[in-house]
């Protein structure tokens, strides 16, 4: 009659099939938390994508040279000026990134 797996072997090998079932059971969260990551980015691509430009933001010039041309006592401003209030031209046309 054949001797039955000798203990000595049935520890490793049990250790041995434990680890594996440990590691399929990781490896299938991590794919689980990647791919819901990845349905994340998707859908704020997509937003991005529905978001159309304005016209100032698409001229020749951009959107500062709109700003200067709206008004011509702008290009006479020292430059600090004209930086701030470019910036509130640009919160009151909604030109600002969102912070959502």
């Amino acid at each position: 009659m054949p001797e039955p797996v000798a203990p000595q072997m049935l520890i490793p090998l049990l250790s041995a099939v434990a680890l594996l079932v440990l590691l399929i059971a990781m490896t299938f969260v991590i794919y689980r938390k990647l791919a819901r990551i990845e349905r994340f980015l998707n859908q704020a691509v997509e937003k991005d994508d529905q978001r159309v430009p304005s016209s100032a933001e698409t001229s020749p010039g951009g959107a500062f040279e709109t700003f200067l041309n709206e008004d011509s006592a702008r290009r006479n401003m020292p430059k600090a000026e004209q930086f701030a209030a470019y910036r509130e031209w640009r919160k009151k046309n909604g030109m600002n990134w969102s912070n959502s």
